[in-house]
This record gives structure tokens, sequence and C-alpha cells, in this order.
């Protein structure tokens, strides 16, 4: 080609000073330029050519930038950053921000600008983030999982993975947090209860072995009352569902009361078939009938002379065997079976069971004398559902035991907590122990998200916006009676403009909360006072931040480090003063 014009000569000098280079090289073997982007060839007057044609970097990325693939993945990643309820973010090798989710901009003052303005590793040593998973990702050059502080005051569980190019070389890094702010909250509060708790097992030291995990006033009630009595020989009867911890309370009576060093013999009434359990219970003389060992054979009773025996489900004892234990409550004495000499017996007896024995006296399936010499102190233990304040020590605590026993860290979401607190437990702590040990084998994850749930529990994912529609109402109508701060024309024409009942109730509570304290309430002030979740909360702000009703203002505290939100609806009344 170097016979070419005076044309393409200048042509060719001229694409040089732009920066593009183009070869036209005859097929000999010669190699093409490496830093080419583009070869073709061609024939011509009887010979084969290659043509090479290299661009600068900025004319490439223009390039691309104008192609119609480009402008539908960056559409499309905008579009996902813009609505993923996750918090993304991308920095390079250096630790520079590149691309942050828009949820993840909420979660700083000003946007986070620092991590724009600063590498990740300057805002961990202005103490903005601690620690940060970027830097422990680039400096490990493998995915890490953390839970990381904010100078704002949450908590965050954090999964820091490298991305590398065609040599294996970290080139980015992408973090995906989760708040679990609530979570952390939640099990400081558990920390401070079991705190409280403490107060049975300091009054009787050394002998509170197995924990007791509650935290509600109903299961409070039920163990003051059993410690009271466990000094007393008098029976005790059990009541509740199965799976309440019937046993455990027996447990804990027997190991509060003077009987604790003697014999403690547990029966269960409903596991021994009939024709052994009069045996069992009061012993046989040798020979009394066929098989029996030649010595005869103490029973339990008088194996528990001295100590406690704990009769569980009581009620399914047969019919005719009640009238013998009727006369070992009444006599305190057994005649065992085939023997005549009765034998005196110094047992606390306490009894369970899970069915409403006076239904069963009434049906003659319950003897009424023997329901009485039970029912001396009774004790009924709620159902789980009926105290559902225990559910999240019982949760934290099964979930600590399993992650112990199986060398584990699994930790739930808030978002899934929820949902195991709203579920009812027909089978109580034993159902909820066992669905806790399953989850903890069976999830992927260490971070378990309701996706990660049985499908039991599919049904009750995501609370609708009107399930605290209630208290919004009653908030609503507080609102509207007070006339000095009431705004008639939010409260006649809030649904015509798009807002729901539940993002009312929660306008409401904040203006009351603004006038009232002449500063805005925190998300965890709205969620007690609402009674739902700090994530609902959260919900109905953004809701109403992305209709346009809301501006949410930050104001930053230098001395304490932290940021405070205040809540601006004059764009929402700019709105209504229009319809």
């Amino acid at each position: 080609m170097k016979d070419g014009s005076m044309e393409q000569d200048k042509l060719v000098e001229g694409l040089k000073s732009l920066g593009i280079k183009i070869e036209i090289i005859p097929k000999n073997g010669v190699e093409v330029s490496e830093d080419a982007v583009l070869h073709s060839s061609f024939h011509h007057l009887g010979k084969d050519y290659t043509v090479s044609l290299s661009l600068p970097e900025n004319m490439i990325d223009s390039m691309v930038e104008c192609s119609s693939k480009y402008k539908d993945l960056k559409l499309d990643m905008d579009a996902i950053l813009e609505v993923i309820p996750e918090y993304i973010f991308i920095c390079d090798k250096e630790g520079k921000a590149l691309r942050v989710s828009a949820s993840w901009k909420n979660l700083w003052w000003h946007g986070g600008k620092d991590f724009f303005e600063k590498s990740v590793f300057e805002v961990e040593r202005d103490q903005v983030i601690s620690p940060s998973a970027s830097r422990l990702a680039l400096e490990r050059n493998e995915q890490v999982q953390i839970v990381q502080e904010t100078n704002s005051g949450r908590t965050l569980m954090v999964i820091g993975t490298p991305i590398r190019d065609e040599n294996g070389e970290v080139i980015k890094v992408i973090s995906v947090s989760k708040d679990i702010t609530e979570l952390d909250l939640l099990k400081k509060q558990l920390d401070k209860e079991r705190g409280k708790n403490k107060r049975l097992s300091l009054q009787n030291p050394g002998k509170d072995e197995v924990p007791l995990i509650y935290n509600s006033d109903a299961m409070s009630n039920v163990l003051v009352t059993a410690f009271k009595i466990s000094k007393f020989d008098s029976t005790v009867l059990l009541l509740g569902e199965s799976g309440v911890g019937k046993e455990v309370v027996a447990n804990h009576i027997q190991k509060w009361s003077k009987r604790s060093s003697q014999p403690f013999v547990k029966v269960n009434c409903g596991s021994i078939p009939e024709n052994l359990l009069e045996s069992e219970l009061f012993g046989y003389e040798a020979g009394s009938f066929t098989g029996a060992s030649k010595e005869g054979k103490a029973g339990l009773f008088e194996m528990a002379d001295k100590g406690t025996i704990f009769l569980d489900e009581i009620g399914d004892m047969p019919y005719n065997l009640q009238v013998r234990l009727l006369r070992v409550l009444q006599e305190r004495e057994v005649t065992r079976v085939g023997g005549v000499m009765p034998k005196k017996v110094d047992v606390r007896v306490i009894a369970a069971t899970n069915k409403d024995l006076e239904r069963e006296v009434k049906e003659n399936r319950f003897r009424e004398d023997l329901y009485y010499r039970l029912n001396v102190v009774p004790i009924a233990i709620p159902p789980l559902r009926e105290r559902k304040e225990d559910l999240l020590p019982l949760i934290v605590h099964f979930t600590e035991l399993f992650n112990r026993n199986f060398s584990d860290k699994k930790i739930f979401s808030p978002e899934s907590i929820d949902i195991l607190q709203r579920y009812d437990w027909p089978g109580n702590i034993r159902e909820l122990q066992n669905m806790i040990e399953r989850i903890i084998l069976t999830a992927d994850y260490d971070y378990i998200e309701p996706s990660n749930l049985p499908a039991i529990f599919h049904t009750l994912k995501e609370d609708p916006d009107e399930s605290h529609v209630l208290k919004n109402e009653q908030a609503v109508q507080e609102y509207k009676e007070d006339t000095s701060r009431a705004d008639s024309l939010v409260i006649q024409n809030y649904r015509k403009v798009g807002m729901t009942h539940g993002e009312m109730g929660l306008y409401c509570n904040i203006i009351v909360s603004q006038q009232e304290n002449n500063a805005s309430p925190t998300v965890e002030d709205l969620a007690e006072t609402l009674q739902c979740s700090t994530r609902q909360i959260r919900k109905w702000l953004q809701s109403l931040k992305e209709k346009g009703f809301l501006i949410i203002e930050q104001s930053f505290n230098p001395d304490t480090g932290t940021a405070k939100n205040h809540y601006n609806f004059q764009p929402l009344l700019e709105i209504l003063s229009k319809i």
C-alpha cells in the first residue's frame, strides 16, 4: 500500500492525529499489533491483506456508550440499583466508590458522599464504619462476611465479594449489606431481661442447671408460684398443652425444693402399657404373676422414697388404676402387686396433663376424688401463642444452642424473626425447638432470610400494609379530635392522592410528635407507638418519599457523631392544596 495516493497518506496521518491507527499488511506471516481492537482482511489484485484498527480508550468508551445494547444494560443496572432493597456498594481496587444502590444512600449522612471523596480505607480510619468489608475483601483476596457498626448507630450484616479480571487480579469489590439493627437491639434487650430473670436462680444459687428462657409476665408468674410452693411438700398439678414446658417447670420445682438431693423419678403414664403400669408404679411380690422375678421388684413409688415422683400425662392413666393411686396419695403407702402388707413411702407428687381434667371427670373418664386430691396447687402454663414475648428469647436461645452443637454461626434476619413470631406454634416450645434445629441444619447461608424458611411459613411473609390498621385508625381518630392540630385538608383528601391508611396513621403520629416535642420521633419511637416493626415504618417512609409527599432532612451532630431525621410534609400539603 506504499504506492497509495497522497490523499490516502493524508487521511492516515489525520486519523493518527486523532489517536486512530490503521495498518494494512500483506498476509505474509507478519503479526498484527496487539493493540488492535478490530481485524479484517480483503483480497486485492491477487494478494491477501490484513487490516487492523486501533482506537484510543476514550473513543472506545464513547462508542460503547452509544451502543443500544450498552444503553439497555445501563438502564437495567440503574433500575436495579434504584429499587433493590439490599444495600449495594461497589468500589474499585483502590477502595473508591464506583456505584451504589439508592437504598444504600439512605443509610448515610449526605447520601454517603464521604465514600466517593475518600477510599474505604480512609472512611474506616475516620470511624464512619467499623470494620470495612470492602477493605477486608481487598486485603484477604477472598469473600468476607462481617457485622459492621456505623457512626449513625446502625448495625449491618455485610458480605464483600471480590471481582477478578481474566488474570485473576481483583479489580473491584461488591458489598451487599442487610440492616440488622432491629435484631441487634432486640438481642441487647434480651440480655437485659436475662439479667432480670436471674432473680429466681439467685434465690437458690447453684441449683438452676437447666436455663429458664422467658420474658413474659405470664411465665414469670408461673415460675414465681412454682418457686414459692417448691419449699413445701404439697401435691402440684401442672396444666397446659403439649410442649409448653410442664416437665421443665417440674424439674425446677424439684431442684428448688428441700428434696433436691433425693431421687427424682419421672413416669409417663401414657407411654406404659396398661398391663404393665400397675407393677411399674407399685412393684410386685415374687411369683405374683407369670414371668415375675423370683425376688420381686420395687415399684417407682418405692424408688422415689424421700424424693419426688413426676407423673406426666396423668390424664391418660387407666381408670381402674386411679383408685390405687388415690390410696397412695391419701395413706402415703403402697402395696405391691400380689402382696398384702402395705409399705410406707415419703414421696412428693408432681403431676402434669394436657387434658381438661374437669371435663374428663364429667365424662367419667377420670375419678373425681383423685382429681381433687391432685388439684392441691394447680399451675396453668399458657401456650406459646398467648405469651409471644417469650418467642424472641427462645428463638435466640435455640439458635445459639444449635450453633454451638453444630459448630455453626447462623443468624435470623429481622424479617425472618417477624415471621416466626407471627406463627401460632400449636406444638409450642417443642415445635419451636425442633423447627429452629431444622432451619439451622438446612439453611444454605449464615444469614437466614424469609426465603430460607420452610414452606409452612410462606403464607406469613410480608405483612400487608393494612396489618396495623387498628392502631393507625386510633392515631387518625385522635388527630381528628384535636382541632388545634387537625389539618382538615389532609384528613379529607389523603385517599384521593394515593396515601394508604397505614401511611396516614404514620403521618398523624409524626405531626403530633413534632408539635408536642418540637422534634421528630425516631423510627424506633414510631414502631413502638404503632406496635409494628421498624422495617414497616421505613417501608411507609420510603413510600411517602417516592410518592413525592415527604422530604426527609438530616442534621448531623458532630459531638455525638450521629444523624437525626426531620420529616417535612410540605410537598404533601402543596399537592393537597391543588385539589
